[in-house]
């Protein structure tokens, strides 16, 4: 028997099963999937009147005389130490003399390890106690032994805690500022208190409330002031490097923290033109990328996160006749794409017609498909952050070194 055809069939169906998992399968599955933002977010399409309008853009050449591209600049850091590690010893050897002894920090630091203390001696009592219950007879004694150790730990923690707390508010001579420090400490430690007599025994009162809460929650530590270079000492006295800061901090004190970029130096952020550089995939979506040819305009990069976009009836006057919004524009009007219309005597302009006191009396200008697809093309247009360009702050003291 001639088994050559089906030798052939075999290997056929062999090989398109393996295109098949190898080539097909996988490239469905990627098309399925959208670029994000970085926090699974997407970055999506522009849809409807949005999509018509990136064509309207570049019709009408605006890409000539506005640029999409803000620029960036020198960035340094501001890191703010959010919750202590467990380990104060190693925390103190991370930090080296990024925080001096005696100073503000170095307190708040010695109260939060103080509420660390407390609660782990806590549980140390409550978990002795528990197995004292389910002991049996003759391992009752030695458990009871190791309960009365832990009690004696968690009095002695609380003596040293009411110490420390002393020692740290005693240039607080408010109630509201001693509360302050008493939950910013909280906060920092990273613990989690419930029960009303330890509560009140550390002077929180029987329950936390919102505004305490919300003090604890927002809790941090700057260890920088935003000048600080990623591969630089934090300070010029400083020995320690803010990188090796970071990673010590991550990888040996199991601290948390948020590395906030600050801008040194960037015109187009301090402008306010963008909270951030364009990159790449700002225009990913775009049918033909438009960064611009010279800034004769307004950079567009975050047109829509601008006050000028949020009345539509300005930014179609503008469009209509510039000068009738900014005397000293250069703009040419745009009015083809817009409809005048004739009023009779007594006839009221329609809804959607411009409203300006010294446009043509007795007409209405009515904005055209293209003129409202232009606008929301602009309104789509935001640079919000990105991985590879995140929204950096812009304090003023920071500009100003």
């Amino acid at each position: 028997m001639n088994k050559a055809p089906w030798i052939f069939l075999g290997v056929l169906f062999t090989l398109s099963l393996s295109w098949w998992g190898m080539v097909f399968g996988p490239s469905v599955q990627l098309a399925a999937q959208s670029a994000d933002k970085g926090d699974g977010t997407a970055v999506l399409h522009r849809v409807g009147l949005a999509k018509q309008g990136e064509q309207v853009y570049r019709e009408n050449g605006c890409y000539y005389c506005h640029t999409r591209t803000a620029t960036g600049g020198e960035f340094g850091y501001e890191l703010r130490l959010t919750q202590l590690g467990d380990d104060r010893e190693i925390t103190d050897e991370v930090l080296g003399d990024s925080v001096k002894e005696g100073d503000d920090n170095h307190r708040l630091i010695d109260l939060a390890f103080a509420f660390k203390a407390v609660a782990k001696s806590r549980k140390a009592v409550v978990d002795a106690s528990k197995a004292v219950t389910e002991a049996k007879d003759e391992e009752k004694a030695e458990l009871e032994t190791a309960a009365a150790t832990a009690e004696s730990e968690l009095a002695s923690a609380y003596t040293s805690f009411e110490t420390t707390f002393a020692d740290v508010a005693s240039g607080i001579s408010d109630q509201e500022g001693k509360d302050n420090l008493l939950f910013a400490a909280y906060g920092l430690s990273g613990v989690e208190l419930k029960e009303k007599s330890v509560m009140t025994r550390l002077g929180m009162g029987e329950q936390i409330v919102a505004a305490n809460k919300e003090i604890a929650d927002e809790a941090v530590i700057k260890l920088t002031d935003g000048t600080a270079k990623w591969n630089a000492r934090i300070n010029p006295e400083s020995v320690v490097r803010l990188k090796d800061l970071v990673r010590g901090l991550k990888t040996r004190a199991g601290a948390q923290f948020k590395l906030q970029p600050v801008v040194i130096n960037w015109p187009d952020v301090q402008n306010g033109v963008a909270a951030r550089q364009s990159v790449t995939r700002d225009f990913m979506h775009d049918a033909h990328a438009m960064p611009g040819v010279m800034r004769l305009g307004p950079d567009l990069a975050n047109a829509g996160g601008k006050p000028a976009l949020a009345d539509a009836n300005q930014f179609y006057v503008h469009l209509y006749q510039p000068r009738l919004i900014s005397e000293k524009s250069a703009m040419p009007p745009y009015r083809y794409l817009f409809r005048k219309v004739k009023l009779n005597a007594g006839e009221a302009a329609p809804d959607n017609a411009l409203e300006h006191a010294d446009l043509e009396e007795g007409y209405a200008i009515i904005p055209t498909e293209k003129a409202e697809a232009l606008f929301e093309f602009l309104k789509s247009l935001r640079t919000d952050a990105l991985p590879e360009a995140p929204v950096v702050d812009n304090p003023q003291p920071a500009n100003d070194q």
